[in-house]
């Protein structure tokens, strides 16, 4: 019998939403009493995090013990860099509906926390989406300062309102998320929640242990600007994970090339200029803290790698000590399938003493591909997207991270800092 799901929240909206999706969960809710002006900090996102968490501390021992997973969210609204809360005078609201229509977007992130009280696990997560509207006329401002919904929601604006809807330029992300309760990655922290305590862990490599990606971008770029064509990002996504040989056919696929370069020249004259960039690879953030502090704590870690182990020498170069914590590497010479395929991260699974079940398993990952890989797998999956990938291609692991820095070891049964 699955656990009942209880949305912990004032918010007459986030309610609404909440059993529209989950009728199955009843008219249930409870509202934490906690004073979230006390809560401050200096960027949205931890600021709505921080309120999140507060909630269900607020709110845990009222379900301590039973099987019940509670839900506990915030949002924060920003605009020019600036946090937005719920407007307190009619002049504030103005000025806010003053930005919009004038083109300027609203930011909606949103901080989620699942409590299974049964366990004590705790899952965690932020999740963002940004609206864009055309110029609407003065009668609509009016309208919405007289109808008054616009007091009770942080940024001053309702998007789903139907005064506004017409001028709604776009969203970047998607609707529930903006509306305050993003149902994807809320089903994946649920499931989060249930998952069995993590063991093992396994690291991808460039972009997420390893500030690589740039030197491809640079590397590819000069090679491409003897035909005048862009690397894009959305190309790039593509790329990601795949093997050095394969990676190369879709660039030149995509960008039509195939007359002009085979692939295998292609990669020939990458791997020159990568030869240089490579041996100076840094560190990304948060890398050095996360892996010092799980072998501490005796938390066997691999790395799964789609770089053949000639790069891998080279891009770890200068961070041989670290890297040697790791109980052994798979790179992508030792493996026939690329990501998205799930050889790897088997294959890496397999060479952990005693061959942990494969859900105990977290992998960290940048690419989609790989997140695809590792969910294939049957392993939790962590995403540290680049801030470049399109949105379209995050929200399918069991969490994202803006960086490792951002990572908690106890929302996933381990040690924590």
């Amino acid at each position: 019998m699955s656990p009942t799901v209880l949305l912990g929240s004032s918010s007459k909206w986030r309610r609404t939403i909440f059993a529209q999706h989950f009728p199955e969960c009843g008219s249930d809710f409870l509202s934490p009493d906690i004073d979230e002006k006390a809560i401050r900090a200096e960027k949205p996102e931890e600021m709505c995090m921080a309120i999140a968490r507060a909630k269900a501390d607020a709110l845990a021992p009222k379900v301590k013990g039973r099987d019940v997973l509670l839900v506990c969210m915030d949002q924060v609204v920003s605009c020019d860099g600036q946090i937005r809360e719920k407007p307190e005078t009619e002049a504030e609201a103005r000025q806010f509906l003053e930005s919009y229509r004038q083109g300027k977007h609203a930011s909606f992130i949103n901080g989620m926390v699942v409590l299974n009280a049964a366990t004590g696990r705790c899952a965690s997560s932020l999740n963002s989406s940004k609206a864009l509207w055309k110029n609407f006329p003065d009668e609509v401002v009016d309208a919405l300062i007289k109808k008054g919904d616009l007091f009770t929601c942080a940024g001053g604006v309702v998007v789903e309102d139907e005064l506004l809807q017409p001028y709604l330029r776009c969203i970047e992300g998607t609707e529930d998320s903006v509306q305050g309760l993003p149902l994807k990655p809320l089903r994946m922290l649920l499931a989060r929640a249930q998952a069995p305590a993590v063991t093992h862990v396994i690291f991808d490599m460039d972009g997420l242990l390893l500030d690589t990606e740039s030197s491809y971008s640079v590397a590819q770029q000069e090679i491409l600007d003897r035909w005048n064509r862009k690397f894009t990002w959305d190309l790039k996504a593509k790329m990601m994970g795949k093997k050095a040989l394969d990676a190369c056919q879709i660039c030149i696929d995509e960008l039509e090339l195939s007359d002009l370069i085979s692939a295998e020249d292609f990669l020939a004259e990458r791997e020159k200029r990568l030869e240089v960039l490579f041996a100076k690879a840094a560190l990304m953030p948060g890398v050095a803290r996360l892996v010092r502090h799980l072998h501490r704590s005796g938390v066997p870690m691999a790395v799964a790698t789609s770089s053949h182990r000639r790069h891998y020498d080279l891009k770890t170069s200068l961070h041989r000590e670290l890297f040697g914590l790791m109980h052994h590497v798979v790179t992508g010479d030792q493996v026939s399938k690329s990501k998205p395929d799930p050889q790897i991260f088997s294959n890496a699974a397999s060479l952990f003493d005693g061959m942990p079940a494969a859900d105990t398993i977290l992998v960290f990952e940048d690419a989609p591909s790989g997140v695809e890989a590792g969910l294939a797998a049957g392993m939790q999956v962590c995403h540290v997207p680049d801030i470049n990938l399109s949105r379209d291609l995050c929200g399918q692991a069991h969490c994202e991270l803006l960086s490792l820095e951002d990572f908690r070891p106890e929302d996933w049964g381990l040690p924590p800092f």
